[in-house]
């Protein structure tokens, strides 16, 4: 379950944002870090509670060297079916840009199955949802600011879906906060939120948030706006330069993990 959207604050600086909810109280991320990609690993076994059973592939958010912001939320689980996190990844590592990201998406979805979900993508001059069922995709420009959670709107609601509880009011919640929203403040607001009791944006109810997320591209440079936890419990938010293109080194790379909310960050290396 996650919660995700995307904001654009002015000419050149725009804004992607994410609440990882978990089947877990507590969970550690893994980091790629590449001159090229940066992302937080996917892990198909969200709603295990067991930490030593979890299978990690793709990306559940991240940003590339061409200013690419893109992130994802489960909508529905089936067997024999790839990981969406893998579509994150390959939307980031063959993307210059939004239309790129989509039709490498697109590709990747002919080509075989995947499990339900909502990527959400932006860069400087425009931003899609993709929702991907199976073998289907369906494809939304946003022009302005927009939210997603955990079920499909063009491709509608499906009563098997795996939140049928807070998805819709997470979702109504979101989108009135960013049409309201003119800052990355805003933004954290949100994230704090509820709006809904324990089936806010905070989310406390079944899946729990373990982590929250604002990517911010602007001045030709991306930062990373992370906390582990609860966001409405005021966990520290650290403020990273993502190390991408003429930014990165192996020593930059290398400080972002350590400064990092994980006890996870270091491995990879």
């Amino acid at each position: 379950m996650c919660t995700t959207g995307v904001l654009r604050i002015g000419d050149g600086d725009y804004l992607l944002f994410k609440n990882k909810d978990f089947g877990r109280t507590h969970f550690d991320d893994r980091l790629v870090t590449e001159p090229g990609v940066f992302g937080v690993r996917g892990v198909t076994t969200w709603a295990g509670t067991d930490p030593d059973l979890d299978q990690f592939s793709g990306f559940s958010i991240g940003a590339n060297q061409h200013g690419l912001l893109c992130c994802d939320s489960n909508v529905r689980t089936l067997d024999g079916h790839a990981n969406y996190d893998e579509l994150t990844e390959i939307a980031l590592r063959e993307g210059h840009d939004v239309d790129s990201a989509v039709a490498a998406v697109q590709e990747a979805v002919e080509s075989k199955p995947y499990l339900w979900a909502n990527l959400i993508m932006i860069d400087a001059v425009a931003a899609a949802a993709v929702e991907v069922r199976g073998d289907r995709t369906e494809v939304t420009e946003l022009a302005g600011p927009a939210a997603r959670s955990n079920h499909h709107i063009a491709l509608k609601p499906h009563p098997d879906d795996d939140d049928t509880v807070t998805t819709q009011r997470r979702l109504a919640s979101a989108q009135r906060r960013l049409d309201e929203a003119g800052g990355i403040d805003d933004i954290f607001a949100l994230q704090r939120s509820h709006d809904d009791g324990d089936t806010g944006i905070c989310n406390h109810l079944g899946y729990r948030t373990v982590y929250s997320y604002v990517l911010r591209h602007r001045a030709g440079s991306t930062s990373l706006h992370v906390a582990q936890g609860q966001p409405c419990t005021e966990p520290e938010v650290v403020e990273l330069t993502v190390p991408l293109g003429a930014v990165w080194s192996a020593g930059a790379a290398s400080d972002f993990r350590s400064s990092y909310p994980s006890a996870q960050a270091v491995n990879d290396l």
